[in-house]
């Protein structure tokens, strides 16, 4: 009886340690760590205690041009867009679906939340977003983004608990993929390696013609269910539905008139099917969709020398303007 009464003094001790310690680091070093590490955490808690809706995105939500008078961001236009509700975004760059899900995942299941809206970048699908050499970070950040106490979050990460893959071995995944996996076109259409081989606008030295292999390499795959970010996608929609939180998903927009232009319709027409299809799947799952994937003009979209989702005053208010039009309409028919 004594030994059983040391055993379990011992154990009171010990958990009483960590509890204490786990308290100490959380409003000290954590504070430090949330800022050194990037951690979304802070802005994610400011939206449990000051908003109605999240907003999740990665850089178009807030990138902008040095030509822009009006720099607000998509959330913030959608906040004003929605006089009724407060928006916090929850956002840095580089961040994806599987991102997305770990916040998700830490809103307590009682809450306050009206909607969750998170931004669904079509290039995110692609093997060279998934195999970036930016995921190691990323990874490393998601550490934290469990349930669990944050001194144990960092104790893990200091043990490198996350899947941290070398450069190297994440372009050989790249390079298989485009070579291996094929496109729905004859050749040299049929992999995304050969259809960057194809003589386009003269030849290599071209700015067109690299700017051009951005967009096939970017662009050109097949969305199915195996798609490790359609799976992300689902999980969302599942946690959502279990914390009672109307989700919506906002397909951003990409600049088909340039993929067309540089590259021709065969890419586009592969855009466009892949983009119904994750249109098709996620409203039977009861997703507000919000689709501004052909909504945004070639002249919104500033950078001219990679694919991306960043967008002047015009588009960024565009794609404000569609997610709340599609909430109100929400809100009336329901």
């Amino acid at each position: 009886m004594d030994m059983f009464k040391k055993i379990s003094f011992r154990l009171v001790l010990l958990m009483s340690i960590i509890t204490l310690s786990n308290y100490v680091y959380k409003y000290t070093f954590y504070q430090q760590d949330v800022k050194s590490n990037g951690l979304l955490t802070q802005k994610l808690e400011e939206g449990l205690q000051q908003s109605d809706i999240l907003f999740f995105s990665a850089s178009p939500n807030k990138a902008y041009p040095i030509s822009d008078t009006d720099t607000r961001s998509i959330s913030r236009i959608l906040d004003d867009n929605l006089p009724n509700y407060s928006v916090t975004s929850v956002d840095t760059g580089a961040i994806h679906a599987g991102v997305y899900k770990r916040l998700i995942q830490l809103i307590p299941d009682e809450n306050n939340i009206k909607y969750v809206i998170v931004n669904m970048n079509y290039r995110s699908f692609g093997i060279g977003w998934m195999m970036s050499s930016l995921e190691n970070a990323i990874a490393k950040q998601s550490v934290f983004y469990a349930n669990r106490p944050v001194l144990l979050n960092r104790f893990l990460q200091g043990l490198n608990f996350y899947d941290a893959m070398p450069k190297k071995e994440r372009q050989r995944i790249i390079q298989n993929q485009w070579k291996n996996k094929p496109l729905p076109f004859d050749p040299p259409k049929n992999n995304v390696t050969n259809w960057c081989a194809f003589e386009k606008w003269g030849g290599l030295t071209n700015p067109k013609r690299n700017l051009a292999d951005h967009y096939i390499k970017n662009y050109a795959f097949v969305l199915d269910d195996s798609n490790p970010r359609i799976k992300d996608f689902d999980k969302i929609v599942a946690i959502c539905k279990q914390k009672n939180i109307q989700l919506v998903y906002n397909i951003l927009g990409e600049n088909t008139e340039n993929a067309e232009y540089l590259v021709d319709s065969d890419l586009t027409d592969l855009m466009q099917t892949n983009k119904n299809y994750l249109m098709n799947r996620y409203s039977k799952m009861d997703v507000i969709m919000v689709d501004n994937f052909n909504q945004i003009p070639d002249s919104c979209f500033y950078e001219r020398d990679f694919p991306t989702e960043h967008y002047n005053f015009t588009g960024r208010k565009i794609t404000a303007d569609n997610l709340s039009e599609s909430i109100l309409k929400f809100e009336i028919n329901n």
